[in-house]
């Protein structure tokens, strides 16, 4: 488990007031992530300011604004952590694999949207892994499933099994990137 953990999805959503579904809040955690991977010390109020920009939230009441500042503040820790203990914020486990794949997804364009919204020279000379990962990310952010009508128990175990390991490899893609771009540490030593 995080060391940090990231607010309750359900209870967040909750707060929206119906003003985005589950793969829109998803994404605000995309948003985050990849706002705080490229500049881990961003402002609060940049991270509202670009989900405007993005047209996800537009003028959050105080309750949901809250818990976004809340997500933003949990996600810069856990980033921050040297145990690597980044969650991927998405809808539970009981919700439909369609329903968390579109989530997945739309976190992926929040992510990709977020790293690329500022002028960062430094996305041009990426290691070949961290370039690697960004490109996953990319193809990740495409993600769609259809819906099955009658899955065998077999084939949904093997898809669940998937779409976890999916999401562990967009967590290490993102701390990859998080290494890339933040180079030498102050105090760390290079060999």
């Amino acid at each position: 488990m995080a060391s940090d953990p990231l607010p309750d999805f359900e209870h967040s959503l909750a707060l929206a007031k119906g003003n985005l579904d589950a793969a829109a809040l998803a994404e605000c955690h995309g948003v985050a992530c990849g706002l705080l991977v490229r500049q881990p010390d961003c402002n609060p109020d940049v991270f509202i300011g670009l989900l405007d920009m993005l047209e996800i939230v537009n003028q959050p009441g105080p309750g949901f604004r809250d818990a976004l500042l809340e997500l933003l503040e949990s996600s810069r820790a856990q980033l921050r952590d040297d145990e690597l203990q980044l969650a991927i914020w998405l809808p539970a486990d009981e919700e439909s694999l369609e329903d968390r794949t579109e989530s997945l997804a739309q976190w992926c364009n929040g992510f990709l949207a977020s790293i690329g919204a500022g002028d960062d020279k430094r996305l041009e000379t990426l290691s070949g892994e961290a370039a690697e990962a960004l490109a996953d990310i990319q193809e990740i952010a495409l993600a769609e499933i259809g819906a099955d009508e009658e899955g065998e128990s077999d084939e949904l175990e093997e898809e669940e099994g998937a779409f976890a390991e999916i999401v562990e490899y967009v967590r290490v893609a993102v701390l990859i990137l998080r290494e890339d771009l933040r180079g030498p540490v102050p105090g760390e030593s290079i060999h």
